[in-house]
């Protein structure tokens, strides 16, 4: 059974048995150069904020997983000089980071000095998105990101309205638009869609599981949108298939959903469970609309 993913960064996988970190520092620093004044104490003047910066650290036991293979697997990757995705193990899409530090600490050493034990510790910048969530000082940053985030798991349904609401104006006149100009809507539309349903999937699957009830199809059509939601853009026939490909997995979980929410025991479960499972019914039946209407917008 494959192990959750903790994080994903590109196609680096942080879970449990491979490069499992032990803590996630997450900082964000702020620009205040001094102007000199002659006679007077210097001046600050605000110049706006440092990329963000996490830092990933933990301990790896060579005999027990792969080891130094691990970290210098995050070298080569750092090597390529990419920006990368990064997303949590709840499908959280965190926007664009690079790997500016990769460190290890070799010790409990044997006698061909091989150690037993391996500390290791990766420092991630944020890229800098164009376009993407802002907080209220106008500007990028992840904590926006997680605080949209968590807007969308306390109210999931109301979120999805509210995207619903908005689909019109991205699709807005895609009838009279070249083929090209409608692709690019659908699928700004579709990602959007998706960084809604995703983690609003997450939050109610995660209420269920604290019950005891697992949804086991969940957590593939989780992966499902993750990879969606950051597939690059390509043709009309590409997008339709993945939006059809969405819909299938989507209409599989709502029949298992219907059938759990039927089976919930009344005493062993509380009426707020069987209400959470009506709102998973409606999150999927709110989704799989929207996806049919982006589907039929495609030339």
């Amino acid at each position: 059974m494959a192990e959750r993913v903790m994080l994903a960064l590109g196609p680096f996988r942080f879970e449990m048995g491979h490069a499992t970190y032990q803590s996630l520092a997450m900082s964000q620093s702020w620009r205040w150069p001094e102007q000199a004044r002659i006679g007077r104490e210097p001046a600050l003047q605000f110049t706006g904020r440092e990329p963000a910066e996490i830092r990933l650290q933990g301990v790896l036991f060579p005999g027990f997983d792969a080891g130094l293979a691990q970290v210098e697997e995050m070298r080569e990757l750092a090597d390529r000089g990419e920006p990368l995705q990064l997303v949590d193990g709840l499908g959280r899409v965190w926007g664009s980071w690079v790997i500016v530090e990769v460190g290890d600490t070799r010790s409990v050493l044997m006698d061909d000095g091989q150690p037993r034990r391996v500390g290791f510790e990766v420092k991630l910048k944020a890229y800098g998105e164009d376009e993407t969530v802002t907080d209220y000082s106008g500007g990028w940053s992840p904590f926006a990101v997680l605080s949209v985030i968590d807007s969308v798991l306390t109210d999931p349904i109301g979120a999805m309205d509210d995207l619903l609401g908005s689909l019109p104006g991205l699709l807005e006149e895609t009838g009279t638009r070249s083929d090209v100009s409608t692709v690019t809507s659908v699928h700004t539309a579709l990602k959007e869609l998706l960084a809604a349903f995703g983690p609003s999937l997450n939050g109610l699957h995660s209420q269920l599981r604290s019950a005891g009830l697992t949804i086991p199809a969940i957590d593939p059509l989780v992966q499902q949108v993750i990879t969606a939601s950051n597939a690059p853009l390509s043709s009309s026939a590409a997008l339709d298939t993945q939006i059809t490909a969405l819909l299938t997995a989507i209409n599989a979980l709502w029949t298992t959903a219907a059938q759990i929410q039927a089976r919930i025991d009344p005493v062993l479960y509380s009426q707020r469970h069987s209400e959470i499972a009506g709102e998973l019914i409606a999150l999927l039946e709110k989704t799989r609309t929207a996806l049919v209407w982006l589907q039929e917008a495609l030339p």
